[in-house]
């Protein structure tokens, strides 16, 4: 996937899906547990506020992700 390319050149990525066995089969080194599969990001059956915040918990979460040194496919939760 494009992900590991990316990281070949030294740049982090968080690979955000509700799949995370996906992330993992195709070796992405961190991946953040998304929501459904076509609502990664966000769940549009949610109040405006709360999915609001659900979305910015999952950023929060692939943000931080970014800052952390993995050594192999790694799942990180959002705190939602």
């Amino acid at each position: 996937m494009i992900d590991r390319e990316i990281e070949k050149m030294g740049i982090p990525v968080a690979f955000i899906s509700a799949m995370t066995n996906v992330g993992k089969y195709v070796g992405a080194n961190r991946i953040v547990t998304g929501v459904k599969l076509p609502h990664p990001c966000g769940n549009p059956d949610l109040p405006d506020k709360t999915d609001r915040a659900l979305r910015r918990g999952i950023v929060e979460c692939a943000l931080s992700a970014l800052q952390t040194d993995v050594s192999g496919p790694t799942v990180f939760e959002p705190q939602v």
